[in-house]
């Protein structure tokens, strides 16, 4: 009971924000809703990227890869995250400098390349934020499962509903003021946690005095590190850039300069530094102990990393969702319909949407049991290397490729999770191997554009 006691307590917290976030917006309004009635802070906008950018993925998964790869595990994973990040914040730029109009990178590729790859790109704008959700949801529900016995399928559920339910009835403002309380929680429990492995208090999982040295050869893991570094990069950049959620918050800074230092210190800076760290120890820890990460933890600082991960998963949740709303809303209710509606209709149209996504992803988290966050990740990464070629092929040229973003897309999915099944080698050549398919041929469909003539589109 202790860990639906906590869970009900975090749930509770949340819903009373929801509530004092609503009083200040119209539930009816698009402008309130899903852009927050206009521009915030860079302090804000910082919080909201680290909240937003810290997953549960982002402690589990990362400690997770120091039992396959040692040190370079966690230095692979957190270096190559941050790159794709880098990559995210350029693209980011150079959106808001040549398609200042477009609320996502949707409108961009329809300007570059067509309403018909607008259309098949919807795929990617809802898989992928969707399986990063679901993540979340199935990290909530590990934790509270090792740590209290609670049911895995109840609050991985419950998880998804109430980030969905944050959105429904607080949209951006709600999101906002939860990640502000959400980011001020991970840089407190952060600092806590090191003053207590520091000082060798009782609230540590354990203490650094106790954490043996890495055992010699470590060193020669730095190889194979090395291809899950390319990896980690291709699997981060393939999360992030189809989310449209990080679009839509960009556009509420006031400037190119304020939403480019607030995502570098939230997303680089803070992110990198608390999660290198953390996973460098939890990850040794955990090797050391041979166990996984849930089960260095007891007493106090039991309690206290449930509170912290509840929040970090529920407050990606809302994340995704909020960026759901804002293609449902005002992208997707015109196509689907025709006409240019008025705002109630469209938030009508985004909140019986997101009911449907949440109810759908909820039950996938419960699908997910027993399955590791990193294995999750990898498969993905194939999945969703493929369409990354063409997106940011528009970037370098002008030139309208007509239905080969669609056909590179798809026969680079299908070639890379072929080759990833069939290759011969092990486990981790083979995820390696089929994620460099994936690219390669979407890549060289792509360049073969130019051999033909093909019309512009200069936007």
């Amino acid at each position: 009971m202790v860990g639906y006691g906590i869970f009900l307590g975090c749930g509770l917290l949340l819903m009373g924000i929801c509530l004092y976030a609503r009083k200040k917006g119209n539930r009816d309004d698009t402008n309130s809703m899903i852009r927050g009635d206009g521009s915030v802070g860079g302090f804000t906008l910082t919080f909201s990227v680290l909240a937003a950018w810290m997953w549960t993925t982002s402690i589990f998964g990362a400690s997770e890869t120091y039992a396959l790869y040692g040190i370079w595990g966690p230095i692979s994973y957190v270096a190559g995250a941050c790159i794709a990040f880098a990559g995210l914040i350029a693209f980011l730029a150079f959106l808001r400098r040549r398609f200042a109009r477009s609320i996502t990178w949707l409108g961009f590729l329809q300007v570059r390349y067509g309403r018909r790859t607008k259309l098949f790109y919807y795929i990617f704008a809802i898989i992928a934020p969707g399986y990063v959700l679901i993540e979340q949801a199935v990290g909530i529900g590990y934790l509270l499962e090792s740590f209290y016995g609670s049911s895995f399928r109840v609050l991985s559920f419950l998880s998804v509903l109430i980030g969905a339910g944050f959105v429904f009835f607080g949209g951006m403002k709600a999101v906002l003021e939860e990640e502000r309380i959400t980011a001020s929680i991970i840089l407190a429990a952060f600092a806590a946690g090191a003053i207590f492995v520091l000082t060798k208090g009782d609230a540590a999982p354990v203490s650094a005095a106790q954490i043996p040295a890495p055992a010699e050869g470590l060193g020669e893991l730095a190889v194979t590190a090395l291809r899950y570094f390319i990896m980690a990069i291709v699997i981060a950049f393939g999360q992030i850039v189809f989310d449209p959620a990080y679009y839509i918050k960009a556009n509420l800074a006031a400037d190119t300069k304020t939403m480019g230092s607030s995502y570098i210190l939230g997303g680089i800076v803070l992110w990198g530094g608390i999660t290198l760290i953390s996973s460098l120890y939890l990850g040794r820890a955990a090797f050391a102990a041979g166990t996984d990460v849930a089960a260095l933890f007891g007493g106090v600082a039991k309690v206290i990393f449930s509170i912290v991960i509840i929040f970090i998963g529920i407050s990606t949740i809302a994340h995704f969702m909020i960026g759901f709303l804002g293609v449902f809303s005002l992208d997707l209710y015109e196509e689907a319909s025709g006409i240019d509606g008025s705002d109630r209709d469209r938030m009508i149209f985004g909140r019986i949407l997101i009911a449907a996504t949440a109810v759908f992803c909820a039950s996938m988290a419960i699908a997910l049991e027993d399955i590791s966050l990193l294995t999750i990740d990898i498969f993905c990464a194939i999945f969703f290397a493929a369409p990354c070629v063409p997106l940011v092929m528009g970037c370098f040229t002008q030139r309208n490729f007509g239905k080969l973003p669609m056909i590179a897309s798809l026969l680079g999915i299908i070639g890379g999770l072929t080759v990833w099944l069939a290759a011969p080698g092990s486990v981790l050549q083979n995820q390696f191997v089929g994620l460099a398919a994936s690219l390669l041929i979407s890549l060289l469909i792509m360049l073969g554009g130019f051999v033909n003539r093909l019309p512009y589109d200069r936007g």
